[in-house]
């Protein structure tokens, strides 16, 4: 989500709209937020139930999908005005997170969400 984030820094629509490079940057990374949303729990899911995990997740197909098709206005909206609500959602679980002890020697064995 960061990475979407800084990928279109402070640019306008009107210059995301032109700019395929930053155009893919973005895609991509929001399609990773798609990705890792699938492997959230369902008891966080649930816990949060404000979010709208499925059509975050379903964000990653439209994006892998359908590119050609992509709708640009709409993830720029999506960058700008809805991902910062759910980083709000998951910061205080990555910031408890962040003092759990690495117990294994496997870098993917870490708690879930």
């Amino acid at each position: 989500m960061r990475d979407a984030q800084r990928f279109l820094g402070d640019m306008t629509l009107e210059e995301f709209s032109t700019d395929d490079k930053t155009q893919n940057a973005v895609a991509m990374a929001v399609a990773r937020v798609g990705e890792h949303v699938k492997g959230l729990s369902r008891e966080f899911r649930v816990a949060e139930p404000q979010t709208e995990w499925k059509a975050i997740a379903g964000t990653r197909d439209w994006i892998v999908h359908d590119y050609d098709e992509l709708d640009f206005a709409r993830l720029y909206q999506a960058v700008t005005e809805e991902l910062p609500q759910v980083i709000n959602v998951l910061q205080p679980y990555i910031d408890r997170l962040r003092h759990v002890e690495q117990r294994s020697a496997d870098p993917f064995n870490v708690p879930r969400i």
